[in-house]
């Protein structure tokens, strides 16, 4: 009767937590679903938006070395002062590149000294003074200089490049040179697979109204992509624009992905780039397999789990303590051999964050290089349609195309040598492991204004080096984050010196320090105040038993009050100490 009574408690007490694994179990592998789905389209979100900008920044620069390119060809002048058709040149230059390049609607326009304008590619109209109603013409024409921007007209949004032309250095007139944004979203739609619409700010639809270029409305907003898929203007009739046009990063409707892009020139908006794709035209392959090995991990758990009570219960109940103590120490060292995994894991998941924060300062990085080269091939293939490519031209642009390459190529070898791992004890100057930290960070700190102030005693070591810059990277990137959450003027102070039979690198910032009730705590693994999107909480952790474990050193952290520069500053301070 005692056995039964014994044998029905303890299938009980086991059914109770076999249900309490199954449902936290499930929850927390659906809450990780969740974020990771949230992080995949947040990624996505972003990548489209750098797309859809880096479009835009290549069409305007493009835009404006058609208008250079075409400002020194002396016949435009010779209209100018002559009074000459353009017919001849600038016709036929459009009917060009609308069948050879992507320019598919380029317009040109020439207006003398006085705002007439002389000739307009898309009209017989001319001789017309239309600076009395272009204000940025009026101050142009006071002060000749190159304008590129992008503005809302009477016909469309447009990227538009105005040239001043002088004739012995004399200003005689401007040259502009109009594109469109068809071609961008023609671009991501044919590369990428999205449907994307642009929208532009309602206040200029009055202005829009008789002479728009792609005869487009919707909803009070004018369309601005002739391309524009009839089934995205259906589906946006009946919804509420208004609220799309204020989305931040995205979101999910209607099993669709819809980003939102503004266009912004000189702090005002003047359209939205909507993009949409559908979910079941996105890869989330690799979420499916963690769900379903997530869920054969925690049924497997309940199996061991379910076994293992059931062995403690009957040997608890047999009294057979030895055998039990067997059973937990051999518990014990298979534990012990996760926690050794699981620390293995810990230090590839800091690394893989290292990694994606390294990756985007080499986008950082490289995007501006990479439009250079564009714009002087683009200058190149232009000029030499043209016939007005010479061998000076044609070497300063082969020669500055060189350069940028080469640049990029040293920011790979920059980036390489940091994720090279050290198999042994290497020499190095303190200096130098310093300058490879600033380097690495050089594009964020210029960005968000952090001013970096460095007293460095240049010595030689022999430690792991790849290692301490590791750990001393882990440390400026949550001195940035910190900072940037801060509208002050933002400091960040490195010293390193020797002491004794050590070497000493203390580094401090002006962000205000940790709050005193979880400064002991910082070094804890998962603890982190960051959000969880940016932050894993296993960086210091990390960054702790590199020194210990690895480098055979200590790292340590307190706040302090400063001055600098008659100022008075408070933040956190580290302290790395290298034996040597």
């Amino acid at each position: 009767m005692k056995k039964n009574r014994y044998l029905i408690s303890n299938l009980f007490i086991l059914i109770i937590i076999c249900l309490t694994v199954v449902l936290l179990g499930s929850y927390s592998i659906l809450q990780k679903e969740k974020e990771l789905l949230n992080e995949k389209y947040k990624s996505i979100s972003q990548n489209f938006k750098d797309k859809s900008n880096s479009l835009i920044q290549t069409k305007k620069n493009a835009t404006l070395a058609i208008a250079l390119t075409l400002a020194e060809d002396e016949r435009i002048k010779d209209i100018l002062l002559n009074n000459e058709s353009a017919d001849y040149s600038l016709d036929k230059l459009s009917q060009k590149m609308k069948e050879y390049t992507d320019f598919k609607n380029v317009w040109f326009q020439i207006i003398n000294k006085d705002g007439f304008s002389v000739y307009r590619s898309w009209t017989d109209n001319k001789n017309d003074k239309i600076k009395n109603f272009r204000l940025d013409l009026q101050e142009l024409l006071k002060n000749p200089s190159i304008k590129n921007t992008i503005s809302v007209g009477i016909y469309d949004i447009t990227f538009k490049s105005m040239i001043p032309l002088y004739k012995n250095d004399k200003f005689i007139g401007v040259l502009e040179s109009i594109t469109h944004f068809n071609s961008i979203t023609r671009e991501l739609r044919n590369t990428h697979g999205v449907d994307p619409i642009i929208l532009v700010n309602s206040i200029f639809t009055k202005q829009l109204k008789d002479n728009s270029f792609t005869k487009i409305f919707l909803q009070n907003h004018y369309v601005a992509n002739l391309s524009v898929s009839q089934a995205i203007l259906d589906y946006l009739e009946h919804r509420e624009i208004d609220k799309l046009l204020e989305i931040k990063d995205y979101i999910i409707k209607d099993e669709k992905l819809i980003i939102n892009v503004p266009i912004i020139e000189n702090e005002i908006k003047l359209a939205n780039v909507l993009i949409f794709k559908d979910l079941n035209q996105i890869d989330i392959s690799e979420i499916i397999e963690f769900k379903k090995n997530a869920f054969f991990y925690l049924i497997s758990f309940l199996l061991f789990l379910c076994f293992t009570i059931f062995i403690i219960g009957y040997y608890l109940y047999t009294k057979r303590l030895k055998e039990l103590n067997i059973i937990l120490q051999q518990t014990i060292d298979e534990e012990i051999v996760k926690n050794d995994e699981k620390n293995k894991i810990l230090f590839q998941q800091n690394k893989m964050a290292a990694m994606g924060e390294m990756i985007g300062n080499i986008a950082h990085q490289w995007r501006q290089p990479l439009s250079m080269i564009t714009i002087a091939a683009s200058s190149i293939k232009l000029k030499k349609e043209l016939g007005l490519l010479d061998d000076k031209d044609c070497d300063e642009s082969l020669n500055h195309i060189v350069d940028t390459s080469n640049y990029l190529s040293n920011t790979i070898d920059d980036f390489q040598y940091y994720f090279c791992p050290n198999k042994k004890k290497n020499p190095f100057y303190t200096k130098d492991l310093i300058d490879k930290l600033l380097k690495l960070h050089t594009m964020d700190f210029t960005d968000k204004n952090i001013h970096v102030i460095k007293n460095i005693d240049n010595i030689e070591i022999i430690s792991f080096e790849n290692e301490l810059l590791q750990v001393l990277i882990n440390i400026l990137n949550n001195a940035k984050d910190e900072l940037f959450k801060k509208e002050i003027e933002r400091y960040i102070f490195i010293d390193g010196y020797k002491e004794k039979e050590n070497y000493i690198i203390k580094i401090k910032d002006n962000a205000g320090g940790i709050g005193e009730e979880i400064i002991d705590r910082i070094f804890e693994p998962y603890f982190t105040t960051k959000h969880k999107s940016k932050g894993t909480g296993i960086g210091l952790y990390m960054c702790q038993e590199i020194m210990s474990k690895h480098i055979g050193g200590t790292i340590r952290v307190f706040n302090e009050k400063y001055e600098y520069k008659n100022q008075e500053f408070s933040g956190a301070k580290f302290e790395i100490i290298i034996p040597l």
